[in-house]
């Protein structure tokens, strides 16, 4: 650095030191006495994490049964614990994927074998493979549902060290547990969420943690030897949650740590490029995310967003994403403000730890799911704010020097012990997730196994169904929740809306035979729909429609993404429907509370006050006998 820019940094440090460390409360140093209250405190936040998943998976045992064992809460874990079976048979993870989009996946595999072949498992399904006893579903499933409750404690650890590196153990102990029982978090890991925000948080936070011990690392050698240890933190994480775009908020941090701490510039430039080697990170354009785009243009076609309409990816209001994260508005401001409070304190290491407050905002861009990251941030700020309140008090009231001593450990624990309570009070300790699909519907998915040829057949259903058909029957499917922004989820979308039987099974077999890249191959609309004709005689696989009435309350998302014209890249306007191409079923009751006196449906004028259709009735008499 220049002698002027290390002068005026030198002065700036001095007033800060005089002006606000001097006035500030002092932290007493570290005892045998305060290593017994953070090991005793931090325990109660891993184990308030544990209790409440624990009461959830005894919830589920009362309402379902030994059955409980076999339900998931995500339509993710299916997939995770799919390729854990995959693997305990020895497979690979493109045997496996060539099940999911057929037949893209296994085109794909087939032209670029020596990058699909090698491609490492996640680390979740690698986990699962060994921990679980054989690859049969319910073995697979029970040692998942062990894994989230073991992954709430581990992830409670590794946010107290986070926090830990910068001086502040006990306000750990808030973080983790406001963290870990937020509505934010607590519904994205609860019973039955076997996924990989299991544990996001937590490497995440433990990555942070390695680069702020190696940013203030004493010495060159241990400088270097700490980055390492982040970088390794740092390949763990993407091991486990393949988002390299997170990674670099770490990279930032160390990047600004090593500035502060005014090192000479070579150690440090070594230190960050040893931890950007080790990690294993990409880079790469960020703003090219399916999350910024309205539209996809594939080719000749422009498609609708799928992303659009899944729930995580909706945008949460803040004061919504304040009481997700906080429980209420009225304490969010309070954890912000003790936030603030340790930033002016530690201007430096708020800095440094500002990304992960930071990553709550991309809930505005990516959607809400990204508001868990910012939790433990939050509720470090209450902790903080707690435990300084406890040293102003303690100084101002206590005169004896050896009480002083005395006080100065006990007073931060009770404190820190009373944020612990307050974090109890304002989580929905009692929440207890629904699960994703009926057993009725996993049991006939699980029953088609066996039944059919997988080289042969191929699963024609919704989505949201991908993963848990492939887990429980090894046939393939057309689409999945993996890559649902494909032209196959939007043909497939079609073929349920379309009115002529015919028509849909053209769609159908044709994705059999080409898939999303027969699709995408097309010049044009009209080429596209003869492609389909033709596809109705000709050989295919033999396709199993799989249709259940929960997908009925999914017709909103179905009709958004089929009613769309590919050539103008715009929704397909229905006639006389209010929202456009989105269409629902609705329950008509005897009341008819809500609902208009006539209804169109395909060329049928049906009328709700008489029961007529087309002005006649249709149906004059309705018998119903039941067991005889």
């Amino acid at each position: 650095m220049s002698t002027w820019v290390s002068s005026a940094t030198e002065r700036l440090w001095r007033w800060h030191q005089q002006t606000v460390v001097a006035r500030w409360p002092y932290r007493p140093a570290m005892t045998k006495w305060a290593l017994l209250a953070i090991m005793a405190l931090a325990t109660l936040s891993i184990l308030m994490n544990l209790q409440v998943r624990h009461t959830q998976y005894q919830a589920w045992t009362t309402y379902h049964g030994t059955g409980g064992d076999l339900l998931f809460s995500t339509t993710d874990a299916p997939y995770f614990l799919g390729l854990a079976g995959a693997l305990k048979r020895g497979e690979t993870v493109a045997e496996y994927e060539s099940l999911l989009a057929y037949p893209d996946n296994m085109l794909m595999a087939g032209d670029n074998p020596e990058i699909v072949n090698y491609s490492p498992p996640p680390l979740l399904s690698t986990v699962l493979s060994q921990i679980a006893p054989s690859d049969e579903p319910a073995a697979l499933l029970k040692r998942g549902h062990w894994l989230v409750v073991i992954c709430a404690g581990i992830t409670a650890g590794l946010i107290i060290f986070a926090f830990s590196t910068t001086g502040y153990w006990l306000e750990g102990t808030v973080a983790a547990a406001g963290a870990g029982l937020s509505a934010a978090y607590l519904v994205r890991t609860s019973a039955g969420r076997i996924d990989t925000d299991m544990l996001n948080m937590g490497l995440l936070y433990a990555a942070f943690g390695t680069a702020v011990l190696a940013g203030r690392a004493s010495s060159t050698r241990y400088m270097l030897v700490l980055c390492a240890l982040a970088g390794g933190m740092a390949r763990l994480f993407l091991a486990w949650y393949d988002r390299s775009q997170l990674i670099w908020l770490v990279l930032a941090a160390l990047i600004w740590l090593m500035l502060a701490g005014r090192r000479k510039l070579l150690p440090a430039a070594v230190g960050i490029i040893i931890f950007v080697l080790v990690s294993g990170m990409d880079f790469f354009n960020p703003f090219s995310s399916g999350y910024l785009t309205d539209t996809l243009d594939v080719a000749a076609f422009t498609f609708p967003n799928t992303l659009s309409t899944i729930t995580e990816a909706s945008n949460l209001a803040l004061s919504k994403a304040m009481v997700q994260a906080t429980g209420s508005i009225e304490m969010g401001l309070v954890c912000l403000f003790g936030l603030v409070i340790w930033g002016v304190r530690h201007p430096v290491m708020a800095v440094a730890m500002s990304p992960l407050l930071a990553l709550g905002l991309l809930n505005f861009i990516g959607g809400n799911r990204f508001i868990f990251y910012a939790t433990p941030m939050l509720w470090f700020g209450l902790g903080y704010l707690l435990t300084l309140m406890a040293g102003f008090i303690q100084r101002e009231i206590v005169v004896n020097r050896q009480s002083a001593i005395s006080a100065g450990h006990a007073t931060p624990a009770i404190a820190t012990l009373i944020g612990l309570a307050i974090v109890w009070a304002n989580a929905p300790t009692k929440y207890v997730p629904q699960t994703t699909f009926s057993n009725q519907t996993l049991a006939g998915f699980a029953a088609l196994e066996g039944q059919f040829d997988p080289a042969e057949t191929v699963i024609a259903t919704w989505w949201d169904y991908g993963y848990a058909s492939t887990f429980l029957n090894k046939l393939p499917v057309l689409h999945y929740g993996g890559a649902v922004n494909t032209a196959a989820t939007h043909v497939v979308a079609r073929a349920l809306l379309d009115e002529d039987r015919e028509a849909s099974i053209g769609m159908l077999k044709f994705l059999s035979m080409e898939g999303s890249r027969g699709v995408k191959s097309q010049p044009d609309a009209g080429t596209l729909a003869q492609s389909f004709s033709k596809a109705i005689d000709s050989p295919s696989p033999d396709i199993l429609l799989v249709l259940t009435n929960q997908m009925a309350g999914w017709m909103g998302s179905i009709s958004k993404i089929g009613n769309w014209d590919i050539e103008k890249g715009e929704p397909v306007q229905i006639r006389g429907n209010l929202d456009g191409p989105e269409m629902h079923y609705k329950p008509i009751n005897c009341r008819f509370n809500g609902y208009p006196r006539h209804l169109d449906c395909s060329g049928l004028r049906i009328d709700l006050d008489r029961g007529l259709i087309n002005g006649q009735p249709l149906l004059v008499g309705w018998a119903h006998t039941q067991d005889g």
